[in-house]
């Protein structure tokens, strides 16, 4: 996409590591120092539109650099989070944020949301 900074605006020297269809950069506004991000290489809205062997790919990703976060940095463990489509940001595509962590660090502390009352009767049917 001409406008997604993921897509156009990733220089070679901020890529930590890479694998066929991911990136890893640090994250530019992180949450905690080491806060990654793992971001396709081709543009997608969603991790539902990943053909199955990225997803695969992903996965494995995800572990070795949870694996590398928590053997160098004195954390509890990791956060895993992605959003999609309307959710991201203007200009992304789909990521998934790695966010060290340490115990009783405040992180859910300050998240504030307002709960829907969805009736979940036609979501438990499909499962």
């Amino acid at each position: 996409m001409e406008n997604c900074i993921f897509c156009n605006y990733i220089t070679p020297d901020q890529i930590i590591h890479e694998t066929q269809s991911f990136k890893v950069v640090f994250d530019i506004n992180p949450i905690q120092t080491g806060h990654l991000l793992i971001i396709s290489k081709e543009h997608y809205e969603s991790i539902t539109e990943l053909p199955k062997t990225s997803l695969h790919e992903l996965i494995e990703l995800q572990v070795q650099m949870i694996a590398k976060l928590e053997k160098h940095l004195p954390i509890a463990g990791v956060t895993s989070a992605s959003n999609d489509k309307e959710l991201m940001e203007e200009g992304t595509h789909f990521h998934l944020h790695l966010i060290p962590r340490k115990k009783n660090d405040g992180f859910w502390d300050n998240l504030e949301s307002n709960p829907e009352d969805w009736d979940l009767a036609n979501f438990l049917k499909t499962l």
